[in-house]
Parts: C-alpha cells; structure tokens; sequence
C-alpha cells in the first residue's frame, strides 16, 4: 500500500495523489492508511512562504493536535529552532517505525525514524487530541 505514496511527485501546494507536497502526502496517507480524520487543506500555503506554513501549522496543532511519543500514524514535524520547516508521516514497516516523506529534491521516500531525527534540530511527533479525549486516555 506504501508504493501509492511512494509513486507521488513533488508539487508545491499539491493536496491530492499523485503530486502533493509534505503536508499534502502527511493528511491523505494518515487519512487512507490509518483511518484517522482528514486535516486541515493549507492548500494556499506553500514551501516558499515559511511564515505561512509556520501559521498553518500553529493552526492545525492548537485546534486538533497534541504532543506525544512517536507510533504509526503520528505526524512528525521536523524543526529548525522554534519553526516548523517539514512534515511526515510515521509508518511502520517490517516491524520497524519509519517516515514517510516527500521533498521537492529527494521525492518521496521512506526513511528510518533515527535518520529522519537527525536532518533537524527537533522534531515533535502528534496525534489527533479529540480521539484521545474520545477514548479516555
């Protein structure tokens, strides 16, 4: 099933399969492969607008998303300082946790969990907070 995202071309501001960028490839693979709920489009913001992306992304986390530990369908935001500069998906993989990833240089690509840590200064996984709060846990 992997192979579908895998196949994307990088398109900034692309929100559907086959040509989607970071956020784009995160909330539909998120969606199709884990059933979780679709996010928010961001569908004006694009890669060369950091400040945009940085009030997307402040957006979707204060209205939907909470910290937690890394796990297959967590979104993993990678940092530059305080910034959020990229965003992928958590997939697990032959037993393994990886990331699920696309950039306009490398396309898409799987890339072990360490590998994906070690390209920013932080990186911050989350989960949908309403689904939290509907378990109770």
């Amino acid at each position: 099933m992997l192979d579908r995202y895998l196949a994307a071309v990088y398109e900034d501001g692309g929100r559907e399969l086959p040509r989607v960028d970071c956020w784009g490839l995160t909330r539909l693979a998120r969606h199709e492969l884990y059933g979780l709920p679709m996010l928010s489009s961001f569908g004006e913001v694009r890669h060369t607008s950091p400040r945009h992306f940085q009030r997307a992304y402040q957006r979707q986390v204060q209205a939907a998303l909470e910290e937690c530990e890394p796990f297959a369908g967590a979104i993993a935001a990678g940092m530059d300082g305080a910034v959020c500069v990229h965003v992928a998906l958590v997939v697990a993989r032959e037993g393994r946790l990886q990331v699920l990833e696309i950039n306009p240089g490398s396309g898409a690509r799987l890339v072990r969990l360490q590998d994906f840590l070690e390209n920013f200064t932080r990186v911050i996984f989350y989960r949908d907070r309403i689904l939290r709060e509907q378990v109770g846990s």
